[in-house]
């Protein structure tokens, strides 16, 4: 009898899921702006405190800004290239790098995963204390206005070099505009 049930109520779910329309319509002009194709640029804040070892230089804690050119290709996928400068506790770095964010489907409150990588220099000490990096994230942005997004998002960040591997867990707040 559980058997039978289970086996009808998986058909009337999947029947149900099935049944509905691929062209959804946004609840207001804002969210229809952010579902479109087009360029975006995302400025954010970063803080983030060391975990494990944190005596080593480079390792105790981070502070900094980062901004991402980028494309949003469809209502859910968008990627870009970014720069920025970190203070770390011992030292500055630049790092350049790939950012890519895939937004689950919502309205206005939207929750997004994102993964950034690449290299970040210390243009003090190119060849011992230059990084890659990186930085799986979770998030959520909120559809403020037309055009204009404001996120938070927390990661964990992996800087490798010669001298070893250091780990953060970061903190990310802000703002995106969309072009036309």
């Amino acid at each position: 009898m559980k058997t039978n049930l289970t086996l009808l109520l998986l058909i009337i779910f999947i029947g149900t899921a099935a049944g509905q329309p691929n062209d959804k319509v946004a609840s207001t002009p804002k969210l229809n702006y952010d579902w479109l194709p087009g360029f975006s640029s995302i400025t954010e804040i970063i803080g983030a405190p060391g975990i494990r070892l944190t005596d080593e230089p480079f390792a105790k804690y981070y502070y900094g800004i980062t901004t991402v050119a980028g494309y949003q290709f469809t209502r859910n996928i968008k990627a870009g290239a970014g720069i920025g400068v970190q203070f770390h506790n011992e030292g500055t770095l630049f790092p350049l790098f790939i950012d890519a964010r895939y937004s689950f489907s919502a309205q206005e409150f939207v929750p997004f995963i994102a993964a950034a990588g690449g290299l970040a220099f210390n243009f003090g000490n190119l060849d011992s204390q230059s990084y890659v990096f990186i930085n799986p994230s979770l998030g959520v942005r909120w559809v403020a206005a037309i055009r204009v997004n404001a996120s938070f998002s927390t990661g964990l960040m992996v800087m490798s070099s010669t001298g070893g591997r250091d780990s953060f867990v970061n903190f990310k707040l802000g703002l995106e505009f969309k072009g036309k």
